[in-house]
């Protein structure tokens, strides 16, 4: 008899759960790391561990950018001092039978903070009485990156100023890139594919290493490994390509508007307008970011301050829409505003004008 993705996480021995517990607040305490040996070797054990943190990091996700707030981290701080003397009281009365419970009871107090810290949001996320699973949210601020590595392997880098939407379930791999940019590397799972969607397009792989933009007006899709497809984001092409495939190439050819794309090609795509393919897209442009650089390459000038503003506090903004007619090209550390204007009045007839610590306006030079 089979078992559905959301009755197995249901039925999840309390003792992965409190296991979850203590591997995802160690990650997060930044006493371990994604790629340690003993986590990598516990998390490949079995499918349930995979499922028990997928519930784990769903739980986190829903607090969202409340988090680190201060209020959620002194609540942390108090449950986990008690939680702790309730460990060592529990250590004593057994001690003497020979057991050793110190894993087991840190481990029960790292899952019971979990609930803890998550249960009035979850309440209201879920009106109190919903068994729906709510989708993990993760972001970064200005001028930050984060790597993030999912429960079946499979690894987002996201860019600086970059939210996305996690939804696993038993058949599917749902992302949705809601602004910014993400690398993404795909563990292989043929039974369950991945998609990310982005502006209207859906990229569905199976395993494989692609990054996707949200820039403007438009969605950048650039394969690096692999295979890709890309389709709209409608419900029909949806349907078309939800069935589980052994690679792409078995994505039905009728999704509507679909695009095989290669390693080495970029879709450009933007509402209202055909999708494009370059077949050789600049490659070190695409991966700049991941080496904390912005890479301009004859780009609108409103691109290239979109770009540059996702790693500046100092937020540049374009008075004059005549000056989104120039195309500016160069290579700058990220976050380095004042190199880029340096830049941009020694080549255009174009003025920074300050207007306060944290905003610079660009004018026609008169």
């Amino acid at each position: 008899m089979s078992v559905d993705g959301d009755n197995k996480r249901e039925n999840l021995d309390d003792r992965i759960l409190e296991e979850a517990g203590v591997w995802f607040m160690r990650l997060e305490a930044g006493e371990t790391s994604e790629d340690a040996p003993d986590y990598r070797a516990w998390l490949e054990a079995s499918e349930d561990h995979q499922d028990a943190m997928i519930r784990a990091r769903i739980t986190w996700g829903v607090l969202g950018d409340n988090a680190r707030s201060p209020e959620i981290t002194a609540a942390r701080r108090d449950a986990l001092t008690r939680l702790t003397r309730l460990g060592e009281r529990r250590w004593k009365a057994f001690s003497k039978f020979g057991a050793t419970i110190g894993w087991r009871a840190r481990a029960a107090a790292a899952a019971i903070l979990l609930a803890l810290i998550a249960a009035p949001i979850m309440l209201v996320q879920f009106g109190g009485g919903s068994s729906g699973v709510a989708a993990a949210i993760y972001a970064t601020d200005v001028a930050e990156t984060r790597i993030v590595t999912l429960a079946d392997n499979s690894r987002i880098s996201l860019d600086a100023a970059t939210r996305v939407e996690v939804d696993y379930s038993a058949t599917a791999r749902d992302i949705t890139l809601l602004q910014g940019q993400a690398h993404f590397e795909v563990a292989k799972d043929t039974s369950r594919p991945f998609r990310v969607t982005a502006g209207g397009q859906t990229v569905v792989a199976t395993g494989t290493a692609f990054n996707v933009e949200m820039i403007g007006k438009e969605v950048l899709v650039t394969l690096l490994e692999g295979e890709v497809i890309v389709t709209d984001a409608n419900e029909a092409s949806r349907a078309l390509i939800s069935a589980p495939v052994s690679n792409v190439g078995d994505v039905p050819e009728d999704a509507a508007k679909a695009v095989k794309l290669k390693p080495g090609e970029q879709l450009l795509a933007a509402a209202n307008k055909t999708s494009r393919v370059e077949r050789a897209p600049n490659l070190e442009k695409t991966s700049a970011w991941r080496q904390g650089k912005v890479f301009l390459e004859d780009d609108p000038l409103s691109v290239a301050v979109e770009r540059m503003n996702r790693y500046s506090r100092i937020r540049l903004s374009i008075a004059d829409d005549r000056l989104d007619a120039l195309e500016v090209g160069g290579v700058f550390n990220a976050g380095d505003t004042d190199a880029f204007i340096e830049a941009l009045e020694a080549t255009f007839p174009v003025e920074a004008r300050r207007m306060s610590s944290s905003s610079i306006e660009l004018h026609p030079r008169s």
